[in-house]
């Protein structure tokens, strides 16, 4: 994805960078000091050399963040970063030195500034040539290709579709273009769709991301359009105009020079959903199976002495961006045909339902093995409840923006489920809402939330059945 991929790239590179003085001045410590090289001095205050690095690294964290070398743009547009570097590690000497002047109780050793500057300068280099090394290496990720399809067929949306395709960096192919109302189309060599036929975006050409291609001042006719895509679940986003300075507030990024906006709400993209969520799923689950296998070693004996079957059953649900996974369960039904389970939802009073499957379902235990799917990242711990595919399929056409759900990680409980909203006789509207209400708020602190609302009220609901 565009957005999440320069989010982790610039993270990557901004973490780089503040260690960069780190060990720039602690190699110039070693070599100035204990190294032999040079005559002993005694050093009586090792704080004020502490000091020294801790200022550095913090002023030199600021000047890279405001000369933008922590920037994706910093690879493709530097030739060879020695003036950028240069410029950056002036700058900062200037700073630190002014900040430190008046304080006469500190004191350095002239060579050992001199040599973490020149150790600074290199390792900033190499920084930015080995970054760039790998991200133009052909085995790169971003040599894998992503699938875009452009709303727009005119000129303007065929200049986009060049700049995009023409960018040394990401490999991306537009691969379809959709025309609006009253455009003339522009496009010579690539399918042209209908606009009643934004469905086969994702269900035909299998496009990863969206981009609507609108100049500013059409910006108004965006409404209808976006009422196009709210069954889609892939991101949707809008090109703000080639080579036109805009504001780039959080839901608005630059991507290679050109200016986008997400149409919709889309956190997978951010550092904190893309790491924070998964470290935080990852720790969570590995705690939870460590704690509960002796329970859960029993519920599978149980399940086998007690009905004919597997332990587990696994069935097919719809997770993000639409993708299809295995969900496993605790068997709690006795076997039967998956063609005619896959398209029926459970309901109250089932008889379907083993005895004991009455009782793992009502206390929820019947979803432990839900936290192998987070292990392997079909599922997060907190997200909307996965679908099965049959109903994921005839909601997209009856529930607007039924499909946006999938926009963030299917979870094992959810916004909807703390408020009661389980089981197949509860509204699937006022799930949907919950649902986009999380996607629109989501935060770690919600998810820590809505983990403890379950443990104290969704665990044992009036509605799992």
């Amino acid at each position: 994805m565009t957005r999440r991929t320069l989010n982790l790239i610039e993270l990557g590179l901004s973490l780089t960078y503040v260690m960069v003085p780190i060990i720039a001045f602690s190699l110039a410590g070693y070599i100035r000091f204990q190294s032999g090289y040079f005559a002993h001095v005694p050093t009586d205050s090792r704080f004020s050399y502490v000091v020294w690095v801790f200022v550095v690294a913090l002023v030199w964290t600021l000047v890279v963040k405001q000369i933008g070398l922590h920037k994706v743009e910093a690879i493709t547009r530097l030739h060879t970063g020695i003036a950028a570097t240069t410029k950056a590690i002036t700058y900062t000497m200037v700073v630190v030195l002014a900040l430190l002047f008046f304080d006469r109780h500190i004191q350095f050793s002239r060579l050992f500034v001199s040599l973490g500057c020149f150790l600074m300068f290199v390792f900033s280099l190499l920084v930015l040539c080995l970054l760039r090394t790998v991200l133009f290496s052909r085995r790169s990720l971003l040599k894998r290709r992503l699938r875009i399809a452009i709303l727009g067929a005119d000129d303007y949306a065929a200049r986009i579709a060049h700049h995009l395709e023409s960018h040394p960096l990401r490999a991306i192919e537009v691969v379809c273009f959709v025309s609006l109302n009253h455009q003339t189309d522009a496009i010579d060599n690539r399918p042209v769709l209908e606009s009643t036929r934004v469905g086969d975006i994702v269900d035909t050409f299998h496009c990863g991301e969206i981009l609507i291609a609108q100049p500013l001042d059409r910006f108004n006719e965006l409404r209808d359009v976006l009422k196009k895509l709210r069954h889609l679940c892939v991101p949707v986003r809008m090109v703000l105009g080639i080579d036109q300075g805009c504001f780039l507030p959080e839901r608005i990024f630059n991507f290679y020079g050109l200016p986008l906006v997400d149409a919709s709400p889309y956190p997978v993209d951010t550092i904190g959903y893309a790491i924070g969520k998964r470290v935080f799923d990852i720790a969570f689950s590995a705690a939870v199976l460590l704690v509960a296998l002796p329970a859960m070693a029993i519920i599978a004996i149980a399940i086998k002495l007690t009905s004919p079957g597997p332990v587990l059953f696994s069935q097919e649900r719809v997770g993000l961006n639409g993708k299809r996974f295995k969900m496993f369960k605790f068997r709690t039904m006795y076997v039967q045909d998956s063609n005619s389970s896959d398209i029926r939802h459970t309901v109250r009073n089932d008889p379907r339902v083993t005895r004991l499957g009455k009782l793992l379902r009502k206390a929820s235990l019947d979803e432990c093995p839900q936290f192998f799917n987070v292990l392997k990242g079909d599922m997060s711990v907190v997200g909307p409840r996965p679908e099965l595919t049959f109903y994921a399929e005839k909601f997209r056409h009856e529930i607007p923006a039924y499909m946006a759900r999938h926009n963030v990680k299917c979870g094992i409980t959810g916004m909807a489920q703390i408020n009661g909203l389980r089981g197949s006789d509860t509204s699937i509207r006022q799930r949907i809402e919950h649902d986009l209400y999380y996607l629109r708020n989501w935060s770690m602190i919600l998810d820590v939330k809505i983990i403890l609302q379950t443990l104290f009220k969704g665990l044992a609901s009036k509605n799992a059945y």
